[in-house]
């Protein structure tokens, strides 16, 4: 009996030491995806790999503002938007890891995108608002920014709402950093709303006033322009001086195991790879059409401006970043009438 009890308790203790030493199955990513690519390459990554990423698709506002409430305790490991202002307030906020790796073959312009602690990469680049017009119904676009609040454009311009379209908000900065910067470049917002500025949630439904012809010129990112123009006949791009650059960024939550840092490592390399920012490109939509920061990296696709003849400035993120929630709830103030 008692050589019984000693087997089983052996053989007890051994499925234990099985269960406990065998690898723990890979249980994948969870990619927070602001980015119409995101899916199509996430499916690429599993099946050359095996590794699995779960891409949960989010416009960029809801993907920032769940980040934020789930705080110390995320449901994710990777996140891909537009915007390396609002990654440096993440940032700032202590909800990202540092020392990120840069991809490799990066452009002058691309270098200049970098995080300074890694906390962020560029993966590509659109322009944060170009003028998009109807010229059946407006003569002539505004000459740069400052010439938006002409009589010539009383109570025909529109814009997102940058509290919900989270791209629109370094527009905003922009706009705000050409007047004189921030508290100072106040008056020439409030000069825009007293000349009739119209303000729309997102893309979309600027882009379907303006085909409404409630407007006759929208701000809008680049990318959406140039998709919009692709697909609807009649419209006009102007890219006002300066153009301020929005970075499409990659970002990573604190907390991961070495597993997932280097499964995540593998999937920023792989989005970063020619063939697959050409099928960025190509399953994309809107946001397939940005500029590269690689210069291995195919051209930009047909029918986006031409950069060499853009006058280009970078905003500060950290700076910008850090006043995000302040300017935003000055704009809805303003916009609303409170």
């Amino acid at each position: 009996m008692r050589k019984i009890f000693a087997g089983l308790f052996f053989a007890v203790i051994a499925g234990i030491a099985v269960f406990v030493l065998w690898p723990a199955p890979d249980s994948g990513l969870v990619l927070y995806s602001g980015v119409d690519y995101g899916p199509a390459v996430a499916a690429a990554f599993t099946k050359e790999t095996g590794i699995k990423v779960n891409s949960v698709d989010l416009a960029t506002g809801s993907l920032l503002a769940r980040i934020v409430a789930q705080g110390q305790h995320p449901d994710w490991q990777i996140a891909w938007f537009d915007g390396a202002t609002a990654a440096a307030a993440l940032d700032a906020d202590g909800l990202l890891a540092h020392g990120l790796p840069a991809p490799q073959n990066l452009t002058p312009a691309g270098q200049s995108m970098l995080s300074a602690d890694g906390a962020y990469i560029p993966t590509g680049f659109t322009l944060a608002g170009v003028f998009i017009y109807d010229p059946a119904r407006l003569a002539a676009p505004p000459a740069g920014w400052s010439n938006l609040p002409d009589a010539a454009f009383k109570g025909v311009v529109g814009m997102n709402d940058p509290s919900i379209s989270g791209p629109t908000y370094p527009m905003l900065a922009g706009m705000l950093s050409n007047a004189g910067g921030w508290p100072q470049g106040q008056g020439f917002v409030q000069s825009l709303k007293a000349n009739g500025l119209h303000m729309f949630a997102k893309n979309d439904a600027t882009l379907a006033a303006l085909q409404a012809q409630a407007i006759s010129l929208a701000i809008v990112q680049s990318s959406a322009a140039v998709y919009f123009a692709m697909h609807h006949e009649g419209y006009k791009i102007a890219v006002p001086a300066p153009a301020y650059v929005l970075p499409n960024v990659m970002v990573e939550a604190t907390g991961l195991s070495e597993r997932q840092r280097s499964d995540a490592a593998r999937f920023m390399a792989f989005v970063m790879r020619p063939d697959i920012q050409k099928l960025r490109q190509a399953q994309g939509e809107a946001d397939g059409d940005y500029w590269p920061v690689t210069q291995d990296a195919p051209a930009p696709l047909p029918g986006m401006p031409d950069l060499s003849q853009i006058k280009t400035a970078t905003l500060d993120p950290a700076l910008w970043g850090s006043l995000e929630d302040q300017i935003n709830s000055w704009f809805a103030k303003l916009m609303s009438g409170a």
